[in-house]
C-alpha cells in the first residue's frame, strides 16, 4: 500500500541514521508484517503490543506528515 510507504519512509529519514542496532532490527522486523496489520497500526491507530513495534510506532506518531 502506498500509504504505509509513505508513513513508514517517514521513520526512515528521521530516525535511520540515528538508530541503534536494535532499533533498525525491529524496524526491519515491522516491516514484515501483513500490510493489513500494518494499516491497523499505521492508519488506524491502533498500538502494537509487541514493545520494539510499540516503540517504533510511538516515534512514527510523533513524526509530522
Amino acid at each position: 500500500m502506498k500509504e504505509l510507504d509513505l508513513v513508514l519512509e517517514r521513520w526512515l529519514a528521521r530516525h535511520f541514521d540515528t538508530a541503534s542496532a536494535a532499533e533498525r532490527q525491529a524496524f526491519a522486523e515491522f516491516l514484515e508484517l501483513p500490510d493489513p496489520e500494518l494499516a491497523r497500526y499505521l492508519l488506524g491507530g491502533e498500538r502494537p503490543e509487541q514493545p520494539a513495534f510499540a516503540s517504533i510506532w510511538t516515534q512514527l506518531a510523533r513524526i509530522p506528515p
